[in-house]
């Protein structure tokens, strides 16, 4: 068995050209999908989440947690029981859902045998214990203040993700894309719509390698994860430029 863990700057595009590997969650016609109907059809999810018990020897919490991270964990062991090969996209797991992915399947692996799987992780890997994140939290949706702030603080950066799909974890879905752009106009085009992008720049690691604008109950919240070295000096750049002291959090709290 082999486990081995990539980014997406990474030459990886000849696994997905080669047949006897098995692509899972890119955003491309032939991969096997985690979200959406894939995950909701399969039959057997409880007796999955217990054989993943069983062999990594505690009750993980995750596997019942109504969010990505639980598509990822049983949908997967399930395709490993039956393909040899796999390589999977993260795109939609957070931080530390990915690291929890790979310490489960760390243990899960050795117990299938001859099973690869390559984890291909969606963003640059960023130490975010070093960061603080900054929000300004506007408390109605203002389009031209979101462009505005990807004008003046996001230039440079990338989205995190490369599929986006709405709602964007679970319900039936309404819309998909492979163009950030193209979401966000979605989103931003009726009310109700609570939606969470994430941004990263590794030129711009030194000072705010994250940024993020997030849609939750018809407010937004415009956010950068900043070196805590420089704390102080962002929260007086966005407090000068939006009137407003930013809410302070970390990587482990939404704002809101």
């Amino acid at each position: 068995m082999s486990l081995i863990v990539t980014d997406i700057d990474s030459d990886y595009q000849s696994l997905l050209d080669n047949k006897d590997f098995t692509a899972v969650n890119f955003p491309i016609e032939k991969a096997v999908k985690i979200y959406g109907n894939s995950y909701s059809r399969l039959r057997g999810k409880n007796k999955l989440k217990s054989e993943i018990e069983t062999i990594i020897g505690f009750k993980d919490d995750q596997l019942n947690s109504c969010e990505a991270i639980e598509n990822f964990l049983v949908f997967t062991y399930y395709l490993l029981k039956t393909n040899d090969k796999l390589v999977v996209f993260t795109a939609g797991l957070s931080y530390n859902s990915i690291d929890h992915y790979i310490k489960i399947m760390e243990i899960i692996l050795p117990r299938l045998s001859n099973r690869t799987l390559y984890v291909v992780k969606n963003f640059i890997d960023i130490n975010e214990s070093q960061l603080t994140d900054l929000y300004i939290h506007i408390n109605k949706i203002e389009k031209e203040i979101i462009f505005d702030f990807m004008k003046n603080w996001l230039i440079g950066f990338k989205p995190k993700n490369e599929y986006f799909r709405y709602p964007e974890y679970f319900g039936k879905m309404e819309f998909e894309t492979e163009d950030y752009f193209e979401m966000l106009s979605f989103i931003l085009s009726e009310p109700n719509r609570n939606y969470e992008f994430y941004f990263i720049n590794k030129n711009n690691s030194q000072y705010y390698p994250k940024g993020m604008i997030l849609i939750n109950n018809n407010s937004m919240y415009l956010g950068i994860g900043v070196n805590k070295s420089c704390e102080k000096d962002f929260i007086d750049k966005l407090t000068k430029e939006y009137d407003k002291t930013p809410i302070i959090s970390n990587w482990l709290q939404l704002p809101y």
